[in-house]
């Protein structure tokens, strides 16, 4: 049997690990691995920007739950790939990052002289949950191993492999390899106790006004179907965080808009709340005035980390559990009939008020006359036009606000945000990923022109990869969501200006379709194309800015205290 380089071994050791997808580039130190994928069926997909690749692996995964690899060379590739790791890891996105390396006698440390020689172990210390370098061509299958199960370790994130060039082309023969399936070296996820169930349905059984919120962690886990039965059993409000969106249809009757009025009267009211899946972060305003008496009220935290408990509000009961198996044997031991008859009066209150803020608040789209087009009259369009089953990838400042309150509710795993770190610019690449995962859905881009420039490039790595992705830019030239505060503290604008880019022109020297639209008229017409297209598609939206900046007073407020603070 003949010898394997490092590169077919490290390309074996990512097949057994379920790895389908590396994004990468080409270069000498990582050749030997590129040349080997192929023939363990995976798929290298070249990028225009490193960054970019740890979005399209953070699409992939949040679709399909496929984690993927990124390449970094040395030097300036694996600088580049730094902020989509960081990005990931504030995402809890599990992405497996290479960094190659130059021949060893120049590197660890490197000298001045080494061409670019910087030591990338160091670099990338503070942004992965675990990195370490592969000095053996013997080693590399359980460093490997290493790196995974670091990865998988509570909340899942990226994690990093240097990999210098002589490990990449040393050989060495295959019988001395041992590939291990991952049960055989990696725990099971964290479960429940009998005993912790227990004290979750006495909480809930004995409950007047119950709340549950979910976060993006139940989406993650693939538990939406059992947090809306558990919903249901209880007859009791639901809350989706900010980042969870995709884990209850915003249109199920018992959800509410957590921080809207009717939210405002399940979190003070409520008696035990139970928390899944969230941290209950900033963008989910956990201050004490938008809370009951934390003395008196019960709350129930279900996460796969134990970092993430009790980090903003005082715990009746702290568990580190996945997410779904959580659900589902506690609605085992809830049973049947329903327990929660007693709070339909509770949950109606919640409605009533919070359907009475909605129309107030946003009543300011309503008023809107133009001339322009407003962004929530596109919002409204892009949904009449994909619907509830599209993958949505939505980037960009108030853009994503708008995308948030009006695209349509969509299935599990289909909202795509990045709500922690707010990183611009990962909507077009992770739409990418997205449909590289899933390649008989529609996946919609929407993101504003600020976004759009950190990554429009990687439209002609759709085009190169024939992947049929459909991206709607808000084009109105400024950074809009910066404008209100310095026209508030200083009377005047500056740095905001972006000028004209004909969004669609560009699209079409990349060797997309462009579609130019200045109307809702031409919006309709442009989407309807766009979804006929056998090509990636951008369709460039000339959006009003004033219409963009009118976000509700209240509504702005609160975003606002996500910075500040309780106002």
């Amino acid at each position: 049997m003949a010898d394997l380089t490092g590169g077919q071994v490290l390309a074996q050791c990512l097949a057994a690990e379920g790895v389908r997808f590396v994004f990468g580039l080409p270069s000498p130190e990582i050749d030997p691995f590129l040349a080997a994928l192929e023939a363990v069926g995976i798929r290298l997909v070249p990028f225009r920007h490193e960054a970019a690749g740890a979005h399209m692996a953070e699409g992939l995964y949040k679709t399909t739950g496929q984690v993927a690899a990124v390449i970094g060379n040395p030097g300036p590739g694996s600088a580049n790939l730094l902020s989509g790791v960081i990005t990931a890891r504030h995402e809890g996105v599990p992405l497996i990052a290479i960094t190659s390396q130059h021949r060893l006698g120049i590197v660890y440390p490197s000298p001045p002289s080494t061409f670019q020689g910087q030591d990338q172990l160091d670099i990338y210390k503070a942004a992965v949950k675990w990195g370490g370098p592969i000095f053996a061509w013997e080693r590399i299958a359980e460093v490997t191993r290493m790196a995974f199960r670091e990865m998988w370790n509570g909340r899942p994130g990226p994690v990093q492999i240097e990999v210098p060039a002589p490990v990449m082309y040393a050989s060495g023969p295959q019988s001395a390899l041992q590939f291990l399936p991952a049960s055989s070296y990696r725990p099971l996820l964290p479960e429940a106790s009998e005993r912790q169930l227990a004290e979750i349905a006495d909480l809930l059984s004995s409950a007047q006004r119950p709340l549950v919120i979910a976060g993006s962690g139940v989406d993650r886990a693939g538990g939406s179907v059992a947090i809306l039965a558990l919903v249901e059993r209880l007859g009791c409000p639901v809350i989706s965080s900010m980042s969870g969106r995709a884990v209850i249809p915003n249109d199920h009757p018992n959800w509410l808009y957590g921080i809207g009025a009717g939210g405002d009267v399940a979190k003070r009211e409520a008696d035990v709340v139970l928390v899944v899946g969230s941290r209950l972060g900033n963008l989910d305003l956990p201050f004490d005035k938008y809370w009951g008496d934390s003395a008196k009220q019960k709350v129930i935290q279900v996460d796969v980390d134990p970092r993430h408990i009790g980090v903003t509000r005082p715990l009746a009961l702290g568990i580190v559990a996945d997410a779904r198996s959580t659900i589902e044997r506690l609605l085992q031991r809830l049973g049947s009939p329903a327990v929660g008859a007693s709070t339909s009066e509770f949950l109606q209150r919640c409605r009533t008020a919070g359907a009475a803020w909605w129309k107030d608040q946003m009543g300011v789209v309503d008023a809107w006359s133009g001339p322009g087009l407003h962004p929530v009259q596109v919002m409204r369009a892009i949904g009449r036009r994909f619907g509830r089953d599209a993958i949505y990838a939505v980037d960009g400042g108030f853009t994503s606000l708008w995308a948030h309150w009006f695209l349509p509710p969509t299935r599990p795993r289909s909202y795509l945000n990045i709500l922690e770190l707010g990183m611009l610019g990962t909507g077009i690449p992770s739409a990418l990923g997205a449909k590289l995962g899933n390649p008989d859905r529609t996946v919609v881009c929407v993101t504003g022109d600020g976004a759009a420039g950190f990554h429009f490039m990687e439209m002609q790595s759709a085009v190169r990869e024939g992947a049929k992705l459909i991206t709607v830019v808000f084009a109105e030239g400024a950074w809009t969501m910066e404008e209100p505060n310095e026209q508030m503290l200083y009377g005047r604008t500056f740095g905001t200006a972006m000028g004209t880019v004909r969004w669609d022109i560009v699209a079409q020297g990349l060797g997309c379709e462009g579609i130019y639209a200045d109307s809702l008229e031409g919006v309709e017409k442009a989407l309807a194309a766009a979804q006929e297209s056998q090509l990636p598609t951008v369709v460039c939206v000339k959006t009003d800015r004033v219409a963009n900046m009118s976000v509700a007073p209240e509504a702005g407020m609160r975003f606002a205290e996500v910075y500040q603070g309780p106002i």
